[in-house]
């Protein structure tokens, strides 16, 4: 009789707990509810102001880049999105910036790097957006044709070490700051797949990747530099995200964050000057 009561009150209180609504459980990246955060960085005195040159990526002669899942070039997305940078990382006002071209203009790689070193930049940041895996063809809208995979989305930040030891460091170091980062802002980092004989996994940070393609923008400058591949174009989800003012708001808090990172001396912690904060959700 008693086992017959336990068995009962077992039963009951599993009914109770079916009936017990689940506890919501958040979206993730690229979701459209996913949420970002931009976290406040702190600025060490005596930081300065650095000088950072923003290359959008593609944009030379013959060179426009990939088509997005809905058919925008990657050269008008990249000139965007660093135009958008730029301004937040000047209003920052620890930060000098310059563009590597302007909209109508074709600008060769080669130029781009001899106005970075003619700029004195501290780092240059090339920015891109990927296009990855087996794609399908899918209709936009009646008549526009375009290329879609939604498997394989996600950040990578790629970076070279075919220079000497303290290049290689520091490009390292800016690339790993910028995928932690960008991680921490809620940006989800991509995990390679697609990757092999390209570039290799970096040993200890997420969604930071070594070129064996042996990019120019990449190994030439002797100042650090990275190519910010921004998220995967041939995804829905994340190819409109990343038309969203709080996913740029929140990749400018990320990239200050890893200028000072990678740029800042170290300084005592009674040095520690002001913070720069940024409203992203």
């Amino acid at each position: 009789m008693r086992a017959r009561g336990l068995w009962i009150a077992a039963a009951l209180a599993a009914c109770a707990a079916a009936a017990e609504p689940a506890a919501p459980v958040e979206p993730r990246w690229p979701a459209a509810g996913a949420p970002l955060k931009a976290l406040p960085v702190e600025v060490p005195r005596g930081f300065g102001r650095k000088r950072v040159f923003i290359d959008a990526g593609h944009g030379a002669l013959d060179n426009p880049g990939v088509q997005s899942v809905t058919c925008e070039q990657e050269m008008d997305f990249t000139l965007r999105t660093a135009e958008d940078l730029a301004q937040r990382l000047e209003a920052t006002g620890h930060f000098k910036v310059r563009l590597s071209r302007k909209a109508g203009e074709a600008v060769s790689y080669p130029r781009r790097l001899k106005d970075a070193a003619a700029f004195g930049a501290d780092a240059i940041l090339s920015l891109h957006a990927d296009a990855r895996g087996m794609a399908r063809a899918w209709e936009v809208t009646p008549g526009l044709v375009c290329w879609r995979n939604d498997e394989t989305p996600g950040f990578s930040i790629l970076y070279s070490d075919r220079g000497d030891a303290a290049l290689n460091a520091a490009r390292q170091s800016l690339a790993r700051a910028m995928a932690r980062r960008m991680a921490l802002v809620g940006l989800g980092p991509y995990d390679g797949v697609d990757y092999p004989g390209l570039y290799l996994d970096d040993p200890e940070q997420p969604g930071a990747f070594i070129d064996r393609r042996f990019l120019y923008v990449l190994r030439k400058p002797d100042v650090p530099s990275v190519i910010v591949e921004t998220h995967h174009f041939l995804d829905l989800e994340e190819a409109a995200r990343w038309k969203e003012p709080r996913t740029l708001e929140a990749f400018a808090a990320a990239v200050a964050g890893a200028l000072v990172d990678a740029l800042a001396r170290p300084a005592p912690k009674a040095a520690a000057g002001a913070s720069w904060t940024s409203t992203a959700n």
